[in-house]
C-alpha cells in the first residue's frame, strides 16, 4: 500500500495513496464559507461526563446511597478516629464479639467519617462523584495515547456509561480510580518508552492497600504487562530491539515487585495479604452467595452497555493479539471472564479495556476514507477550541459537585427497601434482619449489634450458611434462631421467613407495616 503524506497538512490517503488535500477533507465536514463555532476541549467534557450520566442513566445524587453499607463504613470510621487505631476485634456484631477482624478499608472508613462530619451523607456522595470525574478525565487522556480526540471520548464515554452498573458511594471507587491511573502509567509507558512514572506505581499501591481490597486486580494488570514485556523481549530480532524490550522488561519486573512489597504495608501486614486472597479466590469462599457477585443479569437495563462492549472489546483483543501485544489481549479476555463471572467486575473490565479498545480503533478507522477525514477534521477543529467554553464546562462540573453538599441532606433510600419505621418499634434483645438491614441499624443505632451484617468475609462460610437458611425458611431454622439465641425478628413483609414466623406457635408479630415485619419470640 502506497502512503503519501501532505506535508503540509501532514493528512494521508491510505486507501488511494493519493494526496489529500486539507480543503478538501474540510469541505465535507463544514459548508464552505461558513466559520465553525468554538468547542470546548474534550477533556473538560470528558470532566462533566459524569454528571450528565448521573441525572441521565442513574437517577441523581440520592442513587448513590441505595446501599447502606456506607452507613457502616462512617460508623467504622468514627471507631477509628474516637480510637486513634484501627479495629482488630469486631464491634457492631454479637455473633462475632471479641473475634478478630480485619478491617481491610479502615482508610476509606476514616475519610467517610471525615467527610460525614463535614456535610454528612451529602458529603460522601460529592466526593465520590469527583471521583467518577477525575476517572473519566484518565480514561480519555488513556485513550488519546491511542486515538485521536473523537475516538477517545467515544470510547470514554461508553466505557463510563458501562460503570453505572455500579455507581455506589462506597469504596470500590478507589479502586475503579486506581486502576485507570495505572492502567495510564503503563499505556505511557508502553507508547513513550519512558519508563520513570512507573516508580509512581508502588506509592500510589500503598494507598489502594488501605482503602480497598481490589488492589489485587491491579496487581494482576501489572503482572500482564510483566509477562508480555518478557514475552517480547524473547521474540526480539535485532539487537537494538531487544535492548529495548529487555529494559522494558525490567521496568515493569521491578514495578510488580515493588508493588508486591508496598501491599505489606498496611496495619496488618502480610496477615491482610492472607485475609484477602482466599476470600476471593477460594472454592469455598462466602462470595457465591452475595448478589453482587453473582453473573451479570442481562435483563437490568444498565447493562445494554456492557453488552455492546463486550463484542467491541473482544474484537480489539483479538486485533491487538495478531499485532503481537500480549498484554492487550490477556487483559481484556481476563477480565472479560471476570465480569461474566461477577457483575461486579463489569467496571473493571471496561476501565482496563480503554487502552486496547482505542490503540485498535486508530489502525482501522484510519484504513477508511472515513477514518482519514475524521482525523482531518480534527485537527480543523483543534484550531478552533474555545476557552471560555472549556472553563465553562470544567465550571458546570465544579458547581454540581459543590452543589451536592449543599442542597440539602440526603439518606439511603429508595423508602420502600428499608425498614426506616419498624426501626422506631424494635424490642430490645437479641436480633434477626438481613444483611442490607443490619447495615441500616448500624448506621441509624450505632449501639444496637446485629447477628449478621454485610461484610460477609469477617463471618464465614458457616454463618452465613446459617443466615440463608432462616431467610429462606429451610428446615432447620427454627433450631438456628434458637441456637444463636435470637429473639427478635426483622424482615421483609413479603419474605419466605416472615410467612413461617407467622404460622409458628413459638412466634408473635409484634409490628408490620407495608415494607417490614417484626416478631418476637413468644413467652407461652
Amino acid at each position: 500500500m502506497l502512503v503519501i503524506r501532505n506535508r503540509e497538512t501532514g493528512i494521508c490517503d491510505t486507501m488511494t495513496g493519493t494526496v489529500v488535500h486539507e480543503h478538501k477533507i474540510r469541505s465535507g465536514i463544514q459548508p464552505a464559507g461558513r466559520a465553525s463555532p468554538g468547542l470546548p476541549s474534550l477533556t473538560s467534557l470528558a470532566f462533566l461526563l459524569p454528571v450528565v450520566l448521573l441525572y441521565w442513566q442513574v437517577g441523581g445524587p440520592s442513587t448513590l446511597l441505595t446501599d447502606p453499607n456506607t452507613g457502616v463504613h462512617v460508623r467504622a470510621g468514627e471507631w477509628i478516629l474516637s480510637h486513634h487505631a484501627v479495629p482488630r476485634q469486631d464491634v457492631f456484631s454479637f455473633t462475632l464479639a471479641g473475634h478478630a477482624w480485619c478491617d481491610w478499608e479502615w482508610l476509606s472508613d476514616g475519610l467517610y467519617a471525615l467527610l460525614f462530619q463535614v456535610r454528612g451523607l451529602s458529603g460522601i456522595v460529592a466526593f465520590h462523584l469527583a471521583l467518577l470525574c477525575l476517572l473519566s478525565v484518565v480514561l480519555y487522556r488513556t485513550a488519546r495515547l491511542h486515538a485521536g480526540p473523537t475516538m477517545a471520548f467515544a470510547v470514554t464515554s461508553l466505557v463510563m456509561a458501562t460503570t453505572t452498573i455500579h455507581w455506589l458511594a462506597r469504596p470500590h471507587f478507589f479502586t475503579w480510580f486506581f486502576l485507570g491511573v495505572f492502567s495510564y502509567l503503563l499505556e505511557r509507558a508502553d507508547v513513550t518508552g519512558d519508563y520513570r512514572p512507573l516508580l509512581a506505581l508502588p506509592v500510589l499501591m500503598i494507598l489502594w492497600i488501605n482503602l480497598h481490597p481490589g488492589f489485587v486486580v491491579g496487581l494482576l494488570v501489572l503482572g500482564a504487562w510483566s509477562v508480555s514485556a518478557l514475552l517480547r523481549s524473547w521474540a526480539a530480532g535485532d539487537a537494538e530491539d531487544r535492548f529495548r524490550r529487555r529494559n522494558e522488561t525490567f521496568w515493569f519486573c521491578l514495578t510488580l515487585a515493588a508493588c508486591l512489597a508496598a501491599t505489606c504495608v498496611n496495619p496488618y501486614f502480610w496477615r491482610l495479604d492472607g485475609h484477602i486472597v482466599p476470600y476471593l479466590f477460594s472454592s469455598s469462599s462466602v462470595t457465591s452467595h452475595v448478589a453482587e457477585w453473582l453473573s451479570p443479569d442481562f435483563r437490568n437495563p444498565r447493562l445494554h452497555w456492557f453488552e455492546l462492549l463486550l463484542p467491541l472489546a473482544a474484537a480489539a483483543a483479538l486485533w491487538q493479539g495478531l499485532r503481537r501485544h500480549v498484554a492487550h489481549c490477556a487483559i481484556v479476555f481476563g477480565s472479560m471472564h471476570l465480569a461474566l463471572a461477577s457483575v461486579r467486575n463489569v467496571p473493571l473490565f471496561a476501565i482496563v479495556a480503554v487502552g486496547p479498545l482505542a490503540a485498535a480503533a486508530k489502525p482501522l478507522l484510519m484504513r477508511s476514507s472515513f477514518g482519514v477525514r475524521l482525523d482531518a477534521g480534527e485537527h480543523a477543529l483543534a484550531l478552533r477550541r474555545s476557552r471560555a467554553l472549556t472553563a465553562a464546562s470544567y465550571a458546570l462540573g465544579f458547581a454540581v459537585l459543590v452543589g451536592v453538599p449543599w442542597r440539602g441532606p440526603v439518606g439511603f433510600g429508595p423508602a420502600s427497601s428499608l425498614p426506616i419505621d419498624a426501626a422506631q418499634h424494635l424490642p430490645t434483645g437479641g436480633l434477626f434482619t438481613t444483611d442490607q438491614w443490619a447495615d441500616y441499624l448500624i448506621y441509624t443505632q450505632p449501639g444496637r449489634k446485629v447477628f449478621f451484617d454485610c461484610r460477609n468475609d469477617a463471618y464465614g462460610a458457616e454463618v452465613v450458611k446459617d443466615y440463608i437458611t432462616v431467610m429462606t425458611a429451610a428446615p432447620g431454622w427454627g433450631s438456628l434462631l434458637h441456637k444463636y439465641s435470637l429473639n427478635v425478628v426483622l424482615v421483609p413483609k413479603t419474605s419466605a421467613i416472615s410467612a413461617a414466623l407467622s404460622e409458628s406457635n413459638d412466634w408473635k408479630l409484634f409490628y408490620q407495616d407495608p415494607v417490614a415485619a417484626v416478631f418476637t419470640r413468644s413467652m407461652e
